[in-house]
């Protein structure tokens, strides 16, 4: 508030100044009344920082790495509002204008949280995002076949081959197999605690599983190695795209391996939940389920 040529004002930061008359009394109550509802306010990128100081640090670091992704993405567009400004229009326009449906998605799950925690600091009352409906999602169909596999294994290097070998075996993520190390070898099994959901899962020993295990441990680089592959999620997303680079035929994902064994599983007569560490077969059925149901016709 300042006083100037015998009145007073209220003088912000940004927008026209306000007269408040030339009474001291009257002038403080009218720059309370303008001031009181702004106090404490913190556009949404505070919230961000405290959501980023608060929060990430307990998620998973691959989950942790993709939050901070989503949150660079959504700073720009959303950092310099006024959390109680944000409405669901917003949010609609986002998930149409980003260009990448799903990650659209994923952004605006994150935004989700960054508004719970403006909730939780007392900000706002209500998430805008649990109005929105997200955009469609169609479970990814790309079915791998054994010829690809064993076409695509000629341009790896071989710690990747290896790598490759004990997925097709166990399915397990790539957050999973990034981790395997000596410790998790027992004489029962090849024994694993998944990151994701913790379950526990014990892989037990047949002549292939055995052999696949013994190839990773003899291509460490130094014996004093404790992981079976010491290499980075970046590190196996650059050495998979050199490899597939060189491979001609139809490219596929390190992750539609997975799938594939889950789909194999199922071929095989296995509980291919419980050896991919789903918490139900409808996750299963939707999202790894992709090879072709053999059926016999009518007689």
């Amino acid at each position: 508030m300042y006083f100037d040529h015998g009145a007073y004002y209220f003088v912000p930061k940004e927008g026209k100044k306000t007269h408040l008359g030339r009474n001291y009394g009257e002038a403080i109550t009218k720059y309370v009344a303008l001031v009181q509802p702004v106090i404490g306010r913190q556009r949404l990128s505070a919230v961000m920082d405290d959501y980023v100081k608060e929060k990430i640090p307990t998620k998973k670091p691959r989950t942790r790495d993709d939050y901070l992704d989503a949150i660079r993405r959504l700073r720009p567009i959303f950092g310099e509002m006024w959390p109680e400004d944000v409405e669901p229009k917003h949010i609609y326009q986002y998930l149409r204008l980003r260009g990448a449906p799903v990650r659209a998605n994923r952004e605006i799950a994150v935004l989700s949280n960054v508004m719970q925690q403006a909730i939780e600091m007392g900000l706002v009352n209500i998430n805008p995002c649990r109005q929105v409906r997200r955009n469609r999602e169609s479970p990814r169909v790309r079915e791998v076949l054994d010829p690809e596999v064993v076409a695509f294994i000629l341009h790896c290097p071989e710690w990747l081959k290896a790598y490759i070998e004990l997925k097709m075996l166990t399915g397990l993520r790539q957050g999973d197999m990034l981790r395997l190390g000596l410790f998790n070898i027992r004489d029962d099994g090849l024994f694993v605690e998944t990151g994701k959901r913790g379950k526990r899962l014990l892989f037990q020993w047949t002549p292939a599983l055995r052999c696949a295990v013994d190839t990773c441990r003899g291509l460490r680089r130094k014996p004093s190695e404790s992981r079976l592959f010491p290499i980075t999620a970046s590190g196996l997303k650059s050495a998979w795209a050199r490899a597939m680079n060189k491979y001609e035929g139809d490219g596929f994902a390190e992750n539609d391996l997975r799938a594939k064994v889950a789909s194999e599983a199922i071929d095989l007569g296995l509980d291919a939940t419980s050896m991919l560490g789903h918490s139900s077969d409808a996750v299963t059925r939707r999202h790894y389920i992709r090879g072709t149901r053999k059926v016999s016709p009518l007689k």
